[in-house]
């Protein structure tokens, strides 16, 4: 692992140790009762005991006279205690203006930290940049004002900055993509509004068209229509003339008929 990268973890894990008692320590002087240190460690003693578990692998506390001696691992355990077999539990991130925030932003420093603390390579450090750059910007939603003043968060996103350049590691871009996305979005809106127009243009001119169209069969159709239907009446006219023609050669018929069986029958009777 290059010397640099190891320098820069070495330097990441250092300043999560002393962001993570800056918290701690503003925290456990804002509450009610004791604030000295002393309280403080008779506090973790007692809930060593109550909650083994939780308080398992804890650094020793003997020995411990200062805040520079508490690092991120023994800050943040008391930090996030969930507290549910505390008799007397403090609630220290639920006092705060923003309690879901500051638990963000307590585990990202842990989480910077500890892959910090465990970087054997280039890669690793540089991850451990990555999730610092995150951590403080959790710090900002959680902890701007109070405990960290405006030019601390500017110190830690320098710093930040450093230690990103220093590894190699690129800052995820999170602002970028609303911001592109705008642009697409907005190229899309009008390609969609051309589009409506060129199909309200085309419906438009397909209407015209056909109603053209529809004009024109009609008035072309109609004297096409009138002659068709005068040779149909003449048609009809010829074949009434040509019946009445029939039944009169068929009446004159009858009677001829009629009169040859009259002049034969009183032939028959003079003879």
């Amino acid at each position: 692992m290059p010397d640099e990268a190891l320098q820069t973890a070495f330097e990441i894990k250092t300043t999560c140790d002393e962001i993570s008692r800056k918290l701690l320590r503003w925290h456990w002087e804002n509450k009610p009762g004791e604030h000295s240190l002393g309280a403080l460690l008779d506090y973790i003693r007692t809930r060593q005991q109550e909650s083994p578990e939780y308080y398992d692998r804890l650094p020793d506390l003997a020995g411990r006279n200062s805040w520079q001696q508490l690092d991120t691992t023994l800050c943040m355990r008391v930090l996030l205690d969930p507290e549910k077999d505390a008799a007397r539990p403090l609630d220290l991130l639920g006092n705060t203006e923003h309690p879901a925030a500051a638990r963000r932003a307590c585990n990202a420093v842990r989480t910077a930290r500890n892959e910090a603390a465990h970087a054997s390579d280039r890669t690793a450090a540089a991850q451990a940049a990555i999730l610092f750059n995150e951590a403080v910007e959790a710090l900002e939603e959680g902890y701007a004002g109070a405990p960290l003043r405006t030019s601390e968060l500017g110190q830690y996103y320098r710093l930040a900055e450093d230690y990103l350049s220093r590894c190699g590691a690129k800052k995820p871009i999170a602002s970028a993509a609303p911001e592109e996305k705008a642009p697409r979005a907005a190229k899309s809106g009008q390609s969609t509004a051309g589009r409506k127009k060129e199909g309200a243009s085309g419906s438009a001119s397909r209407r015209s068209s056909a109603k053209q169209n529809t004009s024109g069969r009609s008035s072309g159709g109609r004297p096409q229509n009138r002659k068709q239907g005068g040779s149909r009446n003449s048609r009809a006219r010829a074949r009434q003339k040509q019946k009445q023609a029939n039944r009169t050669v068929l009446l004159v018929l009858l009677a001829i008929l009629a009169v040859g069986l009259l002049i034969r029958g009183f032939t028959m009777n003079w003879q």
